[in-house]
């Protein structure tokens, strides 16, 4: 056993408040949510159960038993270099049946490595998109594994950040109701493109502001593609039962023929001859009293995503910030579908909905 393996052994034995229940964490990834989640955990005074960090790494370096909330000198002082199997095979060493891996990475590395962890009884909770949008044999082997109650596996803030999107769905499915239809906005940083170009800003100079705020990620095609909706899309339409494939969705892309493959400089300084077509296509929709939305539609078994024109006194039309807004029509809300709005992007309710899911595993496991 290695210098690591015996220091993270030796407090682990050793619960910061021995007077309540703990459950141990691991964080893959420390950057907007990753970094958010450790000082919720850090500041929670839960009634009940102890959340006691036991590791966070980057993509670069690892650190087990964290002694400071400063992440950058934490990981800077640690010389061992990120090995996704190692950390897992550590964690699995530990045969801890209360410890929760977060994936706060979006890496498809780690995502693959769900399987092993739930096998052995390491529970799960991530905002990742990764794992659920592979392969629909993947996405069942996971879901089975959770419903076999060999380990939790949640990951409510996949779609909707902190909004109660899946657990809505689950809890409908297993009272024996059907979900037929799911139909909305589902990118906060969709709305924010929209609402911004309605108030006469430049399309480059939105889609500039949107990652300069932190409302994109890292390079904005990654939203203007579409490819956050359809995987989001697809995450519900799975969790409600259906099987597809990503293959099998239409998607209409934002980001301009050619301009895919430019380095982010270049890509800004094209994107500007777009200007004038987005500015009348917008002016069209006001006119005719509408605005324009990036919305999916999943019904039938299809999934559709793109842009539409909506009236702009909807619920759609009027939405605001970074807001997202779904509606869920099944068997039993047929006529008048349930509806669930509110912020769908943003640090802070991302972390909180992960620290939910793991609050909700250590209340089932811990009780």
């Amino acid at each position: 056993m290695s210098n690591v393996d015996l220091k993270t052994q030796a407090i682990v034995s050793k619960p910061k408040h021995p007077s309540k229940p703990t459950i141990h964490v691991f964080i893959a990834g420390v950057g907007a949510v990753g970094g958010t989640l450790i000082q919720q955990i850090e500041a929670l005074e839960h009634p009940r159960i102890h959340v006691h960090l036991l590791g966070l790494c980057n993509s670069k370096k690892v650190s087990w038993l964290p002694e400071s909330l400063d992440i950058e000198s934490e990981l800077s002082s640690i010389a061992s270099p990120t090995n996704w199997e190692h950390i897992v095979d550590v964690l699995i060493s530990k045969q801890l049946n209360n410890l929760v891996f977060v994936d706060a990475t979006g890496s498809e590395v780690v995502a693959k490595q769900y399987a092993k962890l739930l096998e052995h009884g390491i529970h799960i909770a991530t905002p990742s998109k990764r794992a659920n949008t592979f392969d629909q044999a993947y996405f069942e082997t996971l879901f089975s594994l959770n419903k076999d109650k060999v380990a939790h596996y949640k990951y409510e803030t996949a779609v909707g950040a902190g909004l109660p999107v899946i657990n809505t769905i689950t809890d409908l499915i297993e009272s024996g109701d059907r979900v037929t239809r799911i139909s909305g906005v589902v990118s906060g940083t969709m709305t924010y493109i929209f609402n911004q170009l309605q108030q006469g800003v430049p399309f480059s100079q939105v889609v500039y502001n949107a990652k300069s705020e932190g409302y994109s990620e890292p390079d904005p095609r990654d939203d203007l593609s579409g490819e956050d909706v359809a995987r989001k899309f697809l995450i519900l339409a799975r969790t409600c039962g259906y099987q597809l494939e990503r293959k099998d969705i239409a998607v209409e892309t934002l980001v301009p023929k050619g301009l895919d493959q430019l380095d982010l400089d270049d890509f800004f300084k094209e994107l500007k001859q777009f200007d004038t077509h987005w500015k009348n296509r917008n002016a069209k929709a006001l006119v005719n009293n509408k605005r324009l939305r990036y919305t999916g539609v999943f019904e039938e078994g299809k999934i559709h995503v793109g842009i539409e024109e909506v009236q702009a006194d909807s619920p759609i039309g009027g939405l605001k910030g970074t807001d997202n807004l779904i509606q869920i029509f099944t068997q039993r809300y047929a006529h008048s579908p349930i509806v669930i709005q509110g912020p769908g992007a943003g640090k802070e309710v991302t972390a909180a909905g992960v620290l939910s899911n793991i609050i909700e595993i250590a209340l089932q496991i811990l009780k």
